[in-house]
């Protein structure tokens, strides 16, 4: 649904330019709308490099709500979600998962027209802040980008959040961090005797701490998952 609204708007409008007036729109919302000092890269939404967005301030989401265009303020709020989605992709299977469906939960009402542009831009907004929040509850565990996507995989499972302590998903997230890093930084798709290594140590240390507490296999299946992202990326 994404690819196809991103479509939709590269189709030029009569006697407008189309997508490129409004990420044109949307480079200056950004321009005049982030605070100075923000750790902030923009994104290729908007005809622009290095495609990272490390944080969303308040005052940044205060401004684009305070648009008098409601639909450049849809779009921008839009076109950033979209490009976290894509960084999460590559770092955060549980996140990235959690994003996509509500962002497409919304698009598909706004598409059907059951809720009006300025309950859509309240639903981003409230996403927006999700997104900020997803990644200073990392900071607050005291763990790394590459720790926090394997804790959030672990404690995905319901039983072992109840069963297990906070401090030892935080242990085992760790270590699973570290054994990646160890790992040989190959391309696993072609090597299958590495992706078969990593899945038996990564067995292994989950069996060592008695994870996941009711056995599931699909925890175990999305811990390993994570686990060849992780190498795959090389993070």
């Amino acid at each position: 649904m994404i690819r196809k609204r991103l479509a939709d708007d590269a189709e030029p409008t009569p006697g407008g330019g189309g997508s490129r007036d409004i990420d044109a729109a949307v480079r200056q919302v950004i321009g005049d709308a982030v605070e100075a000092g923000e750790v902030i890269d923009l994104f290729a939404a908007a005809g622009l490099d290095a495609a990272r967005l490390d944080i969303l301030s308040e005052d940044f989401l205060d401004r684009v709500s305070a648009l008098v265009h409601k639909n450049l303020a849809l779009e921008t709020l839009r076109k950033l979600l979209t490009d976290q989605i894509q960084i999460s992709e590559r770092t955060n299977l549980v996140q990235v998962q959690k994003f996509r469906e509500a962002l497409e939960k919304a698009m598909l009402s706004y598409t059907n027209k059951q809720i009006t542009t300025a309950e859509m831009i309240t639903k981003l907004l409230e996403l927006a802040k999700w997104v900020r929040e997803a990644k200073q509850h990392g900071n607050d565990l005291g763990l790394s980008t590459e720790e926090v996507a394997f804790y959030d995989a672990l404690a995905e499972n319901g039983s072992a959040k109840e069963v297990m302590k906070s401090d030892q998903l935080r242990l085992m997230a760790r270590e699973l961090a570290e054994m990646v890093k160890k790992m040989p930084k190959l391309d696993w798709t072609q090597r299958e005797s590495v992706r078969a290594d990593l899945r038996r140590k990564v067995r292994r240390l989950l069996a060592m701490y008695g994870y996941p507490p009711d056995l599931s296999e699909d925890a175990t299946q999305l811990v390993l998952k994570q686990a060849e992202l992780s190498t795959e990326a090389g993070v």
